[in-house]
């Protein structure tokens, strides 16, 4: 069981890198475009482990930022934050997926504020304001709905477990 659960990761991993890197900044609907990495990060966190989402969090935010990104290391860092975050969050087996789905999208919503927050730091200028409502929150929301769709696809993997206690 554990075989699938690497081979799923790994497959996600690849198409997350892929989408995130090559086509959806290419190929978008109105320039929204959600972090599937982050997303396929806190469906890992959620369905496996925190340290499944860190070591995702880590690889892929780098390997994004050394290709696409102009400040190397902000991307893992602020996916590690995320991840710390998320699981200091209130959410147990019965949580609904709503709720989850809207967990995501808050925490992609303070990773593009601290995002703007950087680039305003190093010099850029541009209206925060109509960047965080036209462009932060739909990204935001697009993220929350990547990561529960990757939740409902690695639940799966998780039938006939016991966890050890």
């Amino acid at each position: 069981m554990a075989l699938k659960k690497y081979i799923a990761l790994t497959v996600a991993f690849l198409v997350a890198f892929f989408l995130d890197t090559a086509i959806l900044p290419q190929w978008n609907l109105f320039h929204m475009v959600p972090f599937v990495m982050l997303a396929l990060m806190l469906a890992a966190e959620q369905v496996f482990s925190i340290q499944t989402a860190l070591v995702i969090g880590a690889l892929g935010g780098l390997g994004e930022d050394l290709l696409c990104e102009n400040m190397i290391g902000l991307t893992p860092a602020l996916c590690l934050l995320s991840a710390v975050a998320y699981a200091k969050l209130p959410k147990d087996s019965d949580t609904k997926p709503l709720i989850l789905g809207l967990y995501c999208a808050i925490l992609a919503l303070g990773v593009e504020m601290l995002r703007a927050l950087a680039s305003y730091v190093i010099g850029m200028r541009f209206s925060f304001w109509n960047a965080a409502l036209y462009g932060a929150l739909p990204r935001a929301l697009l993220t929350g709905l990547w990561a529960l769709g990757y939740m409902a696809l690695f639940r799966p993997l998780l039938k006939r477990q016991v966890d050890a206690v």
